[in-house]
């Protein structure tokens, strides 16, 4: 009866250990992949969206309404944050330190280039995985509609026999304005303007309706009314090619200055968030921004819709930021 006992007794024990195996392996495969599926169920909660403009702005009225059709794609609402201060940089200073983890995303715009540039401190735009891009803000030369000069040839050939007599609106020295200017002197023949700042777009058109400047850099958006009203005149645009929103407006460059410099707004999210997370956020922006009806809102608010994804985002921003460079380094922003 004992060696019987023995045998059934250790059968017994190898069934225990057997079955503790059999049910051990699968609650592991569980485990992970329940860990591996961790991204894919993301987002689980809103997420936060830094606004580094004023509410109400143009760039805070476009990011809320992209964002808003994003959140519908990602079935979590956006918590818009303007965090505004130091051209962006308080902004994209506590986006960047932000966690990995997909719930910060940064609204990112021109100026993060211009403060680079400026600063060794300053945040970089590789501080950020760029998601998209999904507007160009053009730009151009306007003057008011009395003006003498009716081409930019006579504009610059008459600031090249008079430096610094002709004046010129931009918004602060070293924006972006500023740099579009620069480019343009650079590309003439001579000519150089007396650069009188203004802290804005609305204070630019207002000196330019009013007859207060002789000229002025503006973006393009919103300015259709002043010029079918006769108020200001658009001598060039600094694009590559002609507008179809004024195609009857020459680009700087088939004039022989070769002057291309545009804004742009898109999305980042602090740098080594993983690919899945930063995939789900791309895909969410790219159907918002496919969207019909975002689509003919956006065109009614003059928001020059143009995407571009991340690879494409990215190597539009190591492009241009060489150029940046050379500019604010030649009107003495940088040692």
């Amino acid at each position: 009866m004992k060696p019987h006992s023995r045998s059934h007794s250790t059968l017994t024990s190898l069934l225990i250990l057997l079955l503790s195996i059999a049910l051990w392996v699968p609650a592991c495969s569980q485990s992970s992949s329940a860990e591996s599926n961790l991204h894919h169920k993301f987002p689980e909660k809103p997420i936060n969206m830094i606004i580094v403009w004023s509410e109400g702005g143009g760039t805070d009225l476009a990011v809320r309404l992209i964002g808003d059709y994003a959140s519908k794609a990602l079935d979590q609402p956006f918590i818009y944050k303007n965090i505004t201060g130091s051209n962006g940089a308080e902004g994209w200073n506590q986006a960047a330190k932000a966690e990995t983890d997909g719930y910060t995303v940064a609204s990112l715009t021109f100026d993060i280039l211009t403060n680079q540039a400026m600063s060794t401190d300053a945040v970089k735009y590789d501080d950020f995985d760029v998601l998209c891009q999904f507007t160009v803000q053009p730009i151009g030369l306007f003057v008011p509609a009395e003006s003498p000069f009716s081409t930019l040839d006579d504009l610059l050939e008459t600031a090249a026999e008079r430096p610094n007599d002709i004046t010129m609106a931009t918004t602060p020295l070293g924006g972006f304005f500023h740099q579009g200017l620069t480019l343009l002197e650079n590309a003439s023949q001579g000519a150089r303007f007396d650069v009188v700042p203004y802290k804005g777009s609305a204070e630019i058109i207002a000196a330019l309706a009013g007859g207060k400047t002789d000229a002025g850099i503006q973006t393009l958006t919103g300015m259709e009314q002043y010029l079918k009203d006769d108020r200001l005149r658009l001598l060039a645009v600094f694009t590559e090619e002609r507008l179809e929103s004024f195609p009857e407006v020459p680009t700087a460059r088939e004039l022989g200055y070769d002057v291309v410099h545009k804004s742009w707004r898109g999305f980042g999210v602090p740098k080594g968030t993983p690919d899945e997370v930063k995939q789900i956020l791309v895909s969410a922006f790219k159907k918002a921004f496919d969207e019909p009806d975002f689509q003919e809102k956006a065109n009614k608010a003059k928001l020059d819709l143009v995407y571009a994804g991340p690879e494409d985002f990215k190597t539009s921003l190591d492009q241009q930021y060489p150029q940046v460079q050379r500019i604010m380094k030649q009107l003495g922003f940088v040692q």
